[in-house]
């Protein structure tokens, strides 16, 4: 079960990074204690681009690095939706989208509602009260924050900031009011940024004198766009000492209409006008600096936790609800069924949690059952994920399970160890060679010989997905 990657994913230098001061590491006596809390790290639009998984060479992310090698790092793990809404939905409520209807953004006062037209489940800060935890949580949790009755104390993201704030009176590079995207160095400090508010706020929780066990939710919103960070992390990133992304300038040249409508955004930069304005290199610019930014919060977290006593007994998950095209697939956007918007960072840190890297498929929809067997609570039976403990605690294999993600309805990708299956509504396909094909630019659908490869797959699709709630009568 413990691999080398299919990107050549180094572990020697991921477990060097435990080396590194100040970051949480495990126990020395792995399973001398259980765990009694959790920690959960949700990062918004954090592609699989982080050293922890090696696609990208200048990713800075130390502190990320250190929790990785400390733990369990799953370097296949997919969203089961490529958007904030769905997957965080799926996430919480233990469900897959198709058994909500939830495949579009949805409002967290519709969330709950809608989790209960499919299921008596509760959400995973709900169960975890429901179990005597204290529930708490900060920033971009659920898709708009956390929904009333999730936690027990909950604090949104800050009015004056906005949502993905703080922003400055006028667009610094892209001028569109149907998107956040813009790009540039903004504001002059990291105290006025959203996420460094949400870290100094979690890492102030953690000090507390805890009398019941907790959950802490925190949800830091970049790299979501605007990607505005103070100066001093654009200046880690030269311009032109920054590697660029493979593209292929007729990457969309062999996937279906339906491909091309539904990954179409057109309020978003394409890459031609990237390129033609010279702005692909200032955008990759503030990706990455976006990224550096909002490991320097993690640390923040981090190194609160081990100073205060409680790394001994704390389960530490951190994943990212989808991943980001930078200019792969002609695109600056999630929101699409290829692998660059389905494969997230998924990692877990803890007391027993042994240090190992798996490349089995795995996905967002396994963290709640993962998180409350480990916390030694009762299974949720109506959980859709899977456990992962006995991978993460023991090293034991568990069978190869195809992971399916979906958006919009009646858009399916499924992917496996070796291959990637898209299914649009209308019946269009793609397929495509994970080893041979790592950036999936050869669609292999047409490939008689690979027709029991789509018909295996094809048997993950649910046969009977739930409508959409956001368009139901």
């Amino acid at each position: 079960m413990v691999q080398v990657s299919r990107r050549q994913f180094s572990v020697g230098a991921l477990l060097g990074a435990t080396m590194l001061s100040g970051c949480w590491q495990s126990s020395e006596v792995a399973g001398a204690a259980g765990a009694k809390n959790l920690l959960l790290i949700i990062i918004d639009d954090l592609n699989d681009w982080v050293t922890a998984l090696g696609d990208h060479p200048q990713v800075k992310t130390p502190h990320i690095d250190a929790l990785a090698a400390s733990g369990t790092v799953f370097t296949n793990a997919h969203a089961q939706a490529p958007i904030c809404g769905p997957s965080r939905a799926s996430l919480f409520s233990g469900l897959y989208p198709a058994q909500t209807g939830i495949y579009g953004q949805i409002k967290d006062a519709d969330l709950g509602p809608a989790v209960a037209a499919a299921s008596p489940t509760l959400l995973l800060p709900q169960y975890l009260r429901s179990h005597g935890f204290y529930a708490a949580g900060r920033g971009k949790v659920s898709h708009q924050g956390g929904q009333d009755g999730m936690f027990d104390e909950y604090h949104p993201r800050s009015e004056k900031n906005g949502d993905y704030g703080p922003k400055p009176e006028k667009r610094i590079k892209w001028d569109s009011d149907k998107t956040h995207t813009d790009w540039g160095a903004y504001p002059d400090t990291d105290a006025e940024m959203i996420d460094h508010i949400t870290a100094t706020w979690g890492a102030e929780f953690l000090q507390r004198d805890h009398t019941q066990p907790f959950m802490l939710a925190l949800g830091f919103v970049r790299p979501h766009v605007p990607w505005y960070v103070p100066q001093r992390w654009l200046d880690k990133f030269p311009l032109d000492e920054i590697e660029m992304p493979k593209v292929r300038a007729n990457d969309l040249g062999d996937v279906p209409q339906a491909a091309r409508d539904l990954a179409a955004v057109p309020q978003m930069p394409t890459l031609e006008w990237a390129m033609e304005n010279k702005e692909w290199r200032p955008i990759m610019q503030a990706y990455l600096a976006s990224i550096a930014f909002v490991d320097h919060c993690v640390g923040m977290v981090m190194e609160s936790l081990s100073a205060s006593g409680r790394a001994d007994d704390t389960l530490v998950c951190l994943a990212s609800d989808n991943g980001y095209h930078l200019g792969e697939k002609q695109r600056f956007a999630k929101m699409s069924l290829w692998e660059r918007s389905t494969r997230v960072p998924l990692m877990f840190a803890g007391p027993g949690i042994r240090p190992q890297v798996i490349t089995d498929p795995v996905g967002l929809i396994d963290i709640y059952p993962t998180a409350i067997d480990i916390l030694d609570l009762p299974a949720n039976a109506e959980n859709a994920g899977r456990s992962l403990a006995a991978v993460l605690t023991q090293g034991r294999a568990l069978p190869v399970e195809p992971q399916v993600s979906v958006y919009g309805e009646g858009n399916y990708a499924v992917i496996d160890p070796d291959h990637r299956y898209i299914r649009y509504a209308d019946g269009s396909e793609e397929l495509y060679d994970l080893h041979k094909d790592p950036n999936e630019w050869v669609n292999l659908a047409d490939d008689q010989s690979l027709s029991p490869v789509k018909d295996r797959l094809r048997t993950y699709i649910p046969a009977n997905p739930r409508a959409d709630v956001m368009t139901a009568p």
